[in-house]
């Protein structure tokens, strides 16, 4: 059941879930091309692609979408590994891949490897099925494992590379991946998740509103607002659903049918232990506006009158 804040803005459920349900992704431009990307990656069996960005941009929420609509629309069998931090072997790594993909890990790192290329023929052969690998905070995989991922794409036919793997990793990635250039040199496909655009992010927003059941989701937060959240978020999505939330608790505590501003500046007061600069810099976008001078931050939302539009992955041929 919804709490008190979110019901009183009208919603069924919180707009600020941080599981990874996909009717709360919002495919931005740059996630759609990312997505198409990787897709062409795995149609053209070309081995290995990385998606990277900044802490908070979204890329774990994008690896879970991709690995639920590859799944659906094409039928190819995805796995993920998470929690790599804890990969501090080859051997580990190897029975953390076979897991994933629901097999039992047997023996040493040879019969693993052996284990795999078997199940991979397979699914490639008798099947006629892509296999896909997802790997989530790729960077954190300890660099004595690293290697087996070259490995793991040396497993193929005279046609086609059995496993595709998709590496998700924050940006630090590219100093660690300098010292494997056998592994540097097979990236087929590079995506760079950044911030969300002023207009993405107020669309964001909306989605959220609207799929946790408000009537009026335009309502909710007017320009001043949008703004004062902007600053804060800086478009990075899990700052802004960060934000948005605080605010929204701050308003109905006050008895407000509105976000505004002030809301949004108290709020941040309240995390200024995140992000304390940000803070600063929204308590600067409102005294500015307040004294007549705003300076613009959401310079690029137009007057808002429909819905925006969530793009679709395009289908395979």
């Amino acid at each position: 059941m919804a709490t008190e804040y979110v019901r009183h803005f009208g919603m069924q459920e919180t707009p600020f879930a941080r599981n990874h349900d996909p009717k709360w992704f919002f495919l931005s431009g740059q996630f759609k091309e990312a997505a198409i990307k990787t897709r062409w990656m795995v149609e053209e069996n070309a081995g290995l692609a990385l998606i990277r960005g900044d802490v908070g941009h979204g890329k774990s929420f994008l690896i879970e979408y991709l690995t639920t609509t590859f799944t659906k629309l094409f039928g190819w069998k995805c796995a993920q590994l998470q929690n790599t931090g804890t990969i501090s072997s080859p051997r580990a790594l190897l029975g953390e891949v076979l897991t994933a993909f629901g097999l039992k890990p047997e023996g040493t790192s040879r019969k693993m490897q052996l284990q795999l290329e078997t199940w991979l023929l397979q699914q490639a052969i008798d099947e006629e099925k892509k296999v896909v690998l997802f790997i989530d905070e790729a960077q954190t995989i300890n660099s004595r494992a690293f290697p087996v991922i070259r490995d793991l794409l040396n497993l193929q036919t005279r046609e086609r590379i059995l496993l595709q793997i998709v590496l998700s990793a924050q940006l630090n990635i590219d100093r660690k991946i300098a010292y494997f250039p056998a592994l540097q040199s097979r990236i087929a496909s590079v995506s760079t998740l950044s911030a969300l655009t002023a207009t993405e992010a107020d669309s964001m927003l909306l989605h959220r509103f609207k799929t946790a059941g408000a009537r009026d989701p335009f309502r909710i937060c007017p320009a001043d607002a949008m703004r004062a959240l902007y600053a804060y978020s800086e478009g990075r999505p899990r700052d802004l659903l960060t934000i948005t939330e605080a605010a929204m608790q701050e308003a109905y505590l006050q008895g407000a049918t509105q976000i505004h501003a002030e809301h949004v500046v108290k709020a941040a007061k309240g995390l200024e232990c995140r992000r304390p600069q940000a803070t600063k810099q929204t308590e600067t976008i409102v005294r500015e506006a307040q004294t007549g001078r705003p300076r613009l931050v959401l310079t690029e939302s137009p007057a808002r009158t429909t819905p925006p539009r969530q793009p679709q992955v395009a289908k395979a041929a």
